[in-house]
């Protein structure tokens, strides 16, 4: 198995990255030794082998490492040989014993920028050194490699060599593959068009049927940008690589160079083209970019245009006016043209012109360019990515949720994949239907719209969830810590309080909580139940509860002893706003009507915590909780999550 190493001559890693991973490694092994304990012992009683063994290279010798041999968390025990030192938690990939190394004197890792850059889609861009760089660096890898695994999820992916999206039919090639087909086909005696589509571009193909048409009549269409393959990974297909122009285009002006291949620059401002031209032959001294020419052309200048084209020679055309301008004009114009290839490339010369600057490689590598864009233009950007992206994501998830979709096609055949004339037909790329069954009801289509809205919402309240109990919980840390001390100050025992509560559907969790009560306070109710306050009997509450601490009285005042439950909520147990958690004897003793409430995921607020607290009986506390699962949207939890904030200042109805 070859990989490629991006510094294959780096020296042993410094030792305060071998003592973070010594830290870090024995840190895993403790939280995660309940799974490994339970793992060993599942795998253990199953009569299947708990352990493989496999043998790797690791700093010029071999090394044996063990992962668990089946199932989930297979990879927890690599942590042990990362305290070993066989392998660091930052690495090379992983080359194993049965072939010969590719890589000196390099230190393999559970995580690798070689992995991660595949995993996005950019393996060829080169990022320099994995660990030689210093300790800080070293852990913004490791932070980098992690939070792509969050955005590229590994799933059963199918590598289809073409795919549709919003109509759009896309081609799935590696960045060399699509290199090698340009230069190919700027060979050829008719002029072939290819594109660029982004997530920006499928918005606008899924509103304009002329741009729609023009670019699946291209011979090629490239797939560019991390929305794309976020896209992909709904619709469980594997994208090959992120092909986008601005990584292409030195590509693409080597290969010419070397073969004598000329190129022709149109579009941008006035100058800009020169200067891009200037830059990359820079770069590449024997390139050839035979003109250069703005895009501002009109009836009176274009002919002019297009002759100066042809007189140059260029085998391949560039054209940068920006979607759908730059594939309209190479449509209405390529019969007139003598280029091979005549390819729109959007503001592509302003990068090479040094006009606009390149995000870094990390943000790059994490798919987060478009971020890096945005904070340079954010007047001309906003619409774009703040609007634009949410939306692209919203048009993929209901063509997901749409019956039947076509969405990805079989492989082509291999005279179209590897002979040297290698492209589609105009006639091979005609839009697919979006749909195989036309003939839906109205009826149909309002419960898809309806079911849709349904999952947008629950989609939109789980983001809210995570966003905010994030912020909360690292903006009240110093009151945690305070509440904490100040409970262990008057009473020994346990800080926080967990108790099985009822969830969604009276599925059990475990609820958390500061501990307001002393330690054998389930022992005290039995004694003092008689005495509840609470109509209907299903709850039990007192105003003067015998059980409750000094600091209890004031924490469930201020509502702060509910705080903990914001953990509940990042891990997806609670929501920040819903009926209250029950104890599952209540819920034992609740009338049918009454179990409508556990049809949401419970909360830490809602309707009646706002509007009286525990003064309200508990049927109307139900009828509350009824009316907000009739009503619910995030627009309605913000506004109750405001409205909590003078309940719990003026603390009525808490006790």
């Amino acid at each position: 198995m070859k990989t490629t190493h991006l510094d294959k001559n780096q020296d042993n890693p410094p030792i305060a990255i071998l003592i973070f991973d010594w830290v870090i490694a024995l840190y895993m092994m403790i939280i995660v030794s309940p799974i490994l304990v339970f793992k060993t012992l599942m795998l253990a009683c199953s009569k299947q082998p708990v352990f493989e063994t496999l043998y790797i290279h690791s700093d010029n010798k071999e090394v044996a490492i063990y992962r668990f041999s089946h199932g989930r968390f297979k990879s927890l025990p690599l942590f042990y040989s990362v305290l070993k030192g066989d392998i660091g938690l930052l690495g090379s990939a992983f080359e194993y014993a049965v072939f010969e190394s590719t890589q000196d004197n390099s230190r393999p890792g559970m995580l690798s920028i070689e992995q991660m850059q595949r995993r996005m889609g950019i393996q060829h861009i080169n990022s320099g050194s994995q660990a030689s760089s210093g300790l800080i660096h070293y852990i913004i890898n490791i932070l980098k490699c992690l939070f792509s695994k969050l955005v590229v999820v590994s799933t059963q992916l199918n590598y289809p060599a073409q795919f549709n999206l919003l109509g759009v039919n896309i081609d799935n090639n590696t960045m060399s593959e699509s290199v090698d087909l340009l230069i190919r086909s700027a060979q050829s005696t008719t002029t072939k068009q290819f594109a660029f589509v982004n997530a920006d571009c499928l918005n606008l193909a899924a509103t304009n049927k002329n741009y729609r048409n023009t670019i699946n009549q291209c011979d090629q269409v490239f797939a560019d940008g991390s929305g794309i393959r976020i896209a992909c990974q709904l619709h469980h297909i594997g994208l090959k690589d992120n092909v986008n122009g601005t990584d292409m285009l030195p590509l693409l002006c080597e290969q010419a160079a070397k073969q004598g291949i000329k190129i022709f620059f149109l579009g941008g401002q006035n100058g800009t083209t020169d200067e891009a031209a200037v830059n990359l032959r820079k770069q590449f001294p024997t390139l050839e970019v035979v003109g250069c020419h703005h895009g501002y052309l009109n009836k009176a200048n274009e002919q002019q245009v297009i002759e100066q084209i042809n007189q140059s020679g260029a085998q391949i055309l560039l054209v940068g006016m920006g979607a759908p301008k730059q594939d309209q004009w190479i449509s209405d114009h390529k019969a007139e043209l003598n280029t091979g290839v005549a390819i729109g490339v959007g503001g592509l010369f302003d990068f090479f012109a040094n006009n606009v600057s390149r995000a870094p490689v990390a943000l790059r590598q994490v798919g987060m360019e478009w971020i890096w864009r945005l904070g340079q233009e954010p007047t001309r950007m906003w619409k774009r990515y703040v609007i634009g992206n949410p939306l692209f994501l919203a048009r993929v998830l209901k063509q997901k949720r749409s019956s039947n979709m076509p969405v990805h096609f079989a492989n082509k055949s291999s005279a179209n994949t590897s002979s040297a004339n290698s492209n589609h037909s105009a006639t091979s790329k005609q839009p697919q239907p979006m749909l195989s069954g036309l003939g839906q009801t109205n009826t149909q289509n309002k419960r898809r719209w309806y079911f849709f809205g349904i999952k947008c919402g629950q989609f939109a309240k789980r983001t809210f969830d995570i966003v905010a109990a994030s912020i909360l919980l690292i903006v009240l840390a110093p009151l945690f810590m305070f509440t904490a001390l100040s409970i262990r100050i008057e009473s020994k025992g346990a800080i926080f309080f967990s108790q099985v509560r009822s969830g969604r559907n009276n599925q059990p969790f475990t609820m958390w909580k500061f501990r307001s009560m002393y330690i054998d306070a389930e022992e005290r109710l039995e004694k003092i139940k008689q005495n509840n306050e609470m109509q209907g009997g299903v709850l039990f509450k007192m105003k003067k509860d015998p059980r409750i601490t000094t600091i209890g009285k004031l924490i469930r005042k201020a509502s702060i002893d509910e705080l903990p439950q914001l953990w509940n909520v990042l891990i997806g147990d609670m929501s920040l706003v819903g009926p209250r958690p029950a104890l599952p004897n209540e819920v034992s003793q609740y009338q049918l009507s009454d179990r409508r409430r556990l049809g949401v995921k419970p909360g830490i607020t809602c309707i009646w915590q706002v509007s009286g607290r525990s003064d309200i009986p508990f049927d109307k506390q139900v009828e509350l909780d009824i009316d907000y699962i009739y009503k619910q949207s995030l627009r309605e939890d913000i506004s109750l999550l405001l409205k909590t904030i003078p309940a719990v200042l003026l603390a009525r109805g808490a006790y």
